[in-house]
């Protein structure tokens, strides 16, 4: 079954999830580039980190392109439990099948030709592991992604999660330089460029703990490196 992003789908389950998400968790992103072309689509790539990553990227997609649709790929089997996020703009997909890529990434080149500022959210490690897993352990799919949707600009993004010293937990994401691509993505590349940013993120925590949000750089604003952070302390 075909998924369409449905506008009117999309405000309706906002108006009730978002306080319903707000009151758990509260996202803070870092790195989210000034100027981005708008007439090429965008793949946020991220590590998995939770249940919350998929909504987590849709506010970092707010804050960069409020109006245009939002894609997300998630495993067939969860989307069969919940068809209704097809109407949000969700596309199913088995690793596991060649065919199921296939048809993956005719739907999605299908809804970024109607809508070329549309977004594209992607989890190259296909499963949640712990932010601190080393190798992160991007599947090789996401060059396929990238060669068949192009040209489109890919955002790396690392996430964590840290419940600090609030009732309820505080998503941390930080977004490293944009890629502007036509046909190619080194995968490597970009795992070491998410790995960068999820380290930077660890190596803030680290200093400031539970002050973290209070010295948190906004929007914006950059996180230092990993290795800068680890020679200032």
């Amino acid at each position: 079954m075909d998924s369409r992003w449905s506008p009117l789908a999309v405000r309706g389950f906002e108006a009730f999830f978002r306080p319903w998400r707000d009151a758990r968790v509260r996202t803070l992103a870092a790195g989210l580039p000034a100027q981005l072309p708008r007439d090429v689509p965008l793949l946020l790539a991220a590590n998995h980190v939770s249940w919350w990553d998929p909504f987590t990227l849709r506010e970092v997609q707010r804050a960069l392109r409020p109006a245009a649709p939002f894609h997300t790929v998630m495993l067939e089997a969860e989307l069969a439990r919940r068809p209704f996020f097809r109407r949000l703009g969700v596309v199913g997909l088995d690793p596991a099948s060649p065919a199921s890529l296939r048809a993956c990434i005719r739907q999605l080149r299908r809804l970024l030709s109607e809508r070329p500022d549309a977004t594209v959210c992607f989890f190259p490690q296909g499963r949640i592991w712990p932010s601190f897993k080393r190798p992160l352990a991007f599947r090789p799919g996401i060059h396929l992604f990238a060669r068949e949707l192009a040209p489109l600009v890919v955002l790396p993004i690392g996430l964590h999660v840290e419940p600090l010293n609030a009732t309820r937990s505080t998503v941390f994401a930080s977004a490293g330089a944009p890629i502007h691509m036509d046909a190619s993505l080194d995968p490597a590349a970009l795992e070491t460029a998410v790995e960068r940013e999820v380290d930077a993120i660890h190596a803030f925590l680290a200093r400031h703990g539970e002050d973290a949000p209070r010295h948190w750089p906004g929007p914006r604003g950059r996180l230092p490196a990993a290795a800068a952070m680890a020679e200032a302390r």
